[in-house]
């Protein structure tokens, strides 16, 4: 039995849309929310699933586990499914840094699952869309600077993000305020630093997420990372721009190649139409990467910038979860 925990969800309903799509080895599944939604019928395959209560008893039978919920639900019952037997994959930042679960992005460190972990963590959605781009080049040349400017769609927030996106274009258009709750200023044309908590360094804990993820996907304690995370007034598709540095020195063909050669990253060249955006990335599964070019700004022939975007809500969160559990079926 697979089980989604936080069905209702963005994240929730894009993993079992991913499930079926996918042709994950679903026997039976069962979508697990808050006793608000439980009841509503949400759609899987050519057929639809109702939603049942996370309550006591929702983890037995259950073989595989995917969260997608918030950090204190996964807290509470990864354990829970873990001790009832199941292989759970969680989507939130509650084990992110614990270095008993491993932290997994397949492309990148996919011989952390051959150990056939019971719980496993799913990174950050803009760590896991830059470095997707960063990693191939960081075997090629050796990254020593990571530094990352983040321009986030509001799917990072969730449904309700979305839906008041959506709902202040209607506004503006009627000549009425924008109204905003789930970012306490309206998104539509407006850009703003990301609404996580603020830390005593002056940066936020968005920041701080892309900074150590980053340092233990790559198994590089020591990497210099600089990050500025932004929300931007986008739907969908978070857009990350990256200077890197390295300790060989860099060969633009061989980048652009090995970028090519990666599952999981399309090169679009922009030479010969235009650059990635949000709208080429919305519902696809592969991270799009353009702007490839040497960074004039670092060391000098030691240095690539690049522009990658994703999708926050498929390879940023639900598609990498069940390539997770794919990985470890």
């Amino acid at each position: 039995m697979v089980a989604v925990v936080g069905a209702t969800g963005a994240v929730g309903r894009e993993a079992l849309k991913r499930l079926h799509e996918r042709a994950f080895p679903v026997k039976e599944l069962r979508a697990l929310a808050s006793s608000r939604s439980a009841g509503e019928s949400l759609a899987f395959g050519t057929g639809s699933v109702v939603v049942q209560e996370l309550k006591q008893g929702a983890e037995q039978g259950v073989d595989v586990a995917i969260l997608a919920a918030d950090a204190a639900t996964s807290r509470e019952w990864a354990p829970r499914f873990v001790a009832a037997g199941a292989v759970v994959v969680d989507n939130s930042s509650a084990f992110r840094m614990d270095p008993a679960v491993p932290l997994v992005v397949p492309e990148i460190n996919a011989h952390l699952l051959a150990a056939r972990p019971a719980l496993v963590a799913n990174p950050n959605c803009t760590t896991i869309v830059s470095l997707m781009a960063a990693a191939p080049l960081h075997r090629l040349f050796g990254l020593t600077r990571l530094t990352a400017c983040s321009y986030q769609a509001v799917s990072g927030a969730g449904l309700p993000a979305m839906l008041e996106l959506e709902e202040q274009a209607r506004q503006w258009v009627a000549g009425q305020p924008m109204q905003a709750k789930v970012f306490r200023r309206p998104t539509l044309f407006n850009v703003f630093p990301h609404d996580s908590a603020l830390l005593d360094d002056g940066s936020n804990e968005e920041e701080q997420k892309l900074v150590r993820e980053s340092r233990r996907i790559l198994d590089l304690p020591d990497l210099r990372v600089s990050a500025t995370c932004t929300r931007v007034p986008v739907r969908r598709a978070h857009a990350v721009a990256l200077h890197m540095e390295f300790e060989r020195k860099v060969d633009l063909a061989r980048a652009r190649e090995a970028l090519s050669c990666t599952a999981g990253v399309r090169v679009i060249d922009e030479r010969a139409g235009s650059p990635a955006d949000p709208l080429m990335a919305a519902e696809g599964d592969d991270v799009l990467v353009s702007r490839l070019r040497i960074d004039a700004g670092g060391e000098d022939g030691h240095a690539l910038a690049v522009w990658a975007v994703g999708d926050q809500l498929l390879k940023g969160a639900a598609l990498n979860a069940i390539q997770i559990a794919e990985h470890l079926l």
